[in-house]
C-alpha cells in the first residue's frame, strides 16, 4: 500500500536571486544518499550556488522504501520541476571499489566491483572516470531508483559522489601536509575516510558507525595500517556535524590536528550559503567540480 508522509526539508537556502535567474540556463545538482535527498541550483555562468535543500528520512535497507519517500518529494517540491539546462545526479552508495586507471578493464568493471562487495539483484553497475584523477571509481545503484530518477529529470549525467569529493579534496590549502591528511565525511549513519599522503591516494573507505569513538577508532586502526600516525596527520571533517556531536566531541580528544574541511573554493555562493558552516555541504557543493 501506497502511504503518504509529510516530508519537509531539513535545510533550506535561498535569496530573491533564485527569483531573477532564469533557472533554464542553471544546472540542477542532486546529491541522494542514505536516507537523504538533496540538491542545489548551480548558475554556470556566474559559477554561483543560488539555492539549496536538503531532506532527511529514515534510511531503509530496502530501496523501495527509499523510492517511495523521494517521490514524495518530488510531490512537495514544484523546484524540480523546473527544465533545468541540465541535471547531474550523484549516488552516495557503499558498495563501491576504486581500481587504479592503468589497472581498468571496462570488460571487468563488475568483476572488480563483486571481488569487494556482494553482487545484489536489483543493481546498475556504473564507473566514473576522469582525466583529473588517475583511478576509475566503479559502483552500484538500485536499478529502479536510478530509472526513476532519470525519467523525471530526463538526464544520463550520474556520478558517484565520492567522485566529486575525489575531485575537490586536492583543491584543500592542506593537501600536501608532510605527514598526511585524512579526510572524514560523515552522514546519518555512515562516514567515509579519504586519505592522501605526498598528494597520492592511498585508501578511501565507508564504514558504520553508532558512536563517535567508532570513528576514532576505524580511523586510527586505518591509518596504522598505512603506517601513518594520528597525533601527526592533518584531519578534516565535514558533513552536516555540529560541535556537540559525538563524532566531533571524541575526534577533537583524541585528534590532534582535528579541522572542519573549508568550503569548496573557486565558487560563488549567496549570501545565506555564508551564513552556514562550509563544511556541511562540502560534498553537495563539490558536484560543481563535475559539470
Amino acid at each position: 500500500m501506497h502511504v503518504a508522509y509529510n516530508i519537509f526539508p531539513a535545510f533550506t537556502v535561498d535569496d530573491e536571486t533564485l527569483l531573477e535567474t532564469d533557472l533554464t540556463a542553471c544546472s540542477l545538482l542532486v546529491l541522494v544518499g542514505n536516507g537523504t535527498f538533496s540538491y542545489v541550483v548551480y548558475d554556470t555562468a556566474a559559477n554561483k550556488f543560488l539555492a539549496l535543500k536538503s531532506y532527511k528520512y529514515t534510511p531503509s535497507k530496502l530501496a523501495v522504501a527509499d523510492l517511495e519517500m523521494i517521490e514524495q518529494v518530488f510531490d512537495t517540491d514544484k523546484l524540480l520541476l523546473t527544465a533545468f539546462k541540465s541535471v547531474l545526479l550523484a549516488f552516495k552508495t557503499s558498495d563501491q571499489v576504486i581500481v587504479p586507471s592503468c589497472y581498468y578493464n571496462p570488460s571487468l568493471k563488475k568483476d572488480y566491483l563483486h571481488f569487494s562487495v556482494s553482487e545484489k539483484i536489483q543493481e546498475a553497475v556504473l564507473a566514473d572516470q576522469s582525466n583529473k584523477m588517475d583511478a576509475v571509481n566503479i559502483y552500484s545503484v538500485d536499478k529502479d531508483l536510478l530509472g526513476f530518477l532519470r525519467k523525471e529529470f530526463s538526464t544520463d549525467l550520474v556520478i558517484h559522489a565520492n567522485t566529486a569529493l575525489l575531485q575537490s579534496y586536492p583543491m584543500d590549502f592542506d593537501f600536501n601536509a608532510a605527514e598526511g591528511i585524512v579526510f572524514i565525511e560523515v552522514e546519518q549513519l555512515s562516514f567515509t575516510m579519504t586519505v592522501y599522503k605526498g598528494g597520492k591516494l592511498l585508501i578511501q573507505k565507508e564504514a558504520d558507525y553508532e558512536g563517535g569513538l567508532d570513528v576514532v577508532y576505524a580511523m586510527v586502526n586505518i591509518l596504522r595500517q598505512l603506517g601513518l600516525n594520528e597525533q601527526l596527520v592533518k584531519v578534516k571533517l565535514g558533513g552536516t556535524v555540529a560541535t556537540d556531536a559525538g563524532v566531533y566531541q571524541e575526534m577533537y580528544k583524541f585528534i590532534p590536528h582535528l579541522e572542519w574541511i573549508q568550503r569548496v573554493p573557486g565558487f560563488n555562493y549567496i549570501t545565506k550559503m555564508q551564513e552556514i558552516p562550509g563544511y556541511f555541504f562540502h560534498n553537495l557543493y563539490a558536484l560543481a567540480l563535475c559539470v
